[in-house]
């Protein structure tokens, strides 16, 4: 009797588990994620995840939080998954990589009257004040080249601080996403791009903890590989993502 419970209480478990939803973490970051006014989740690669967690008939939930916060619950909860995540080398063994979403182009802003402010690479850079968002693939990436928050660093919750920051003149360049600053409502009229950091340009992508269910991993791929053969998305017409 004893074993007979065991069985079925492991069968119960198991369907338990499967019909829990899929815990997904974001943040706000347009055009990729972004909100209606009734809060409603939409954008490019939340049309892709959405296309994705369907093709899978997975039940799933997304919780929208600042993103060092989502980046530390993808990092230490097994399960859950993250996008847009931007694939690095530094990342690569921290996640398990599910689908490419989006292309991104990383470069540095300034205010369109800072006629001063000239750099035509990272070590021409150093000599100004850069604002980054924490949590950020670009906020490690200055660390590496040599920026530190005692001198030439500012490090900010969101991206839209650092526009304010360069209105008041506390930063001289914020270093952010090319299409970040076309969806602004000016579309970036009031700032001016200096120079593209070449080294971050790579795919946002759905990831997860390295720890997640293999049997959900595959599940969650297989999906992609239904869904990507249909009408891509206008962000990943830029150019041809590296399946």
């Amino acid at each position: 009797m004893q074993w007979r419970c065991g069985i079925w209480l492991s069968v119960f478990c198991s369907a338990w588990i499967q019909a829990a939803p899929v815990q997904v973490v974001t943040e706000i970051f347009p055009p990729y994620q972004q909100q209606n006014a009734d809060a409603a989740l939409h954008g490019w690669s939340v049309d892709i995840v959405r296309q994705i967690m369907d093709a899978a008939q997975l039940s799933y939930s997304v919780d929208v939080m600042p993103w060092a916060r989502a980046y530390k619950t993808a990092s230490s909860q097994p399960d859950t998954l993250i996008f847009s995540l931007l694939r690095t080398e530094e990342r690569e063994g921290k996640f398990a990589w599910i689908a490419p979403l989006c292309p991104m182009r990383i470069s540095f802003y300034t205010g369109a009257n800072r006629t001063d402010v000239q750099a035509a690479d990272i070590q021409s850079a150093l000599k100004y004040v850069v604002g980054v968002e924490n949590g950020q693939a670009n906020y490690r990436f200055l660390r590496e080249q040599g920026f530190r928050e005692s001198r030439n660093l500012v490090v900010v919750g969101h991206n839209h601080q650092l526009q304010q920051m360069l209105e008041l003149g506390r930063i001289d360049l914020m270093l952010v996403s090319d299409i970040y600053v076309a969806q602004l409502p000016d579309h970036g009229a009031n700032l001016r791009r200096v120079f593209t950091a070449h080294a971050l340009e790579k795919y946002l992508f759905l990831a997860a903890h390295p720890a997640t269910d293999p049997k959900l991993l595959q599940q969650l791929r297989q999906a992609w590989q239904k869904i990507r053969h249909q009408a891509l998305p206008d962000c990943q017409q830029i150019s041809k993502p590296p399946f």
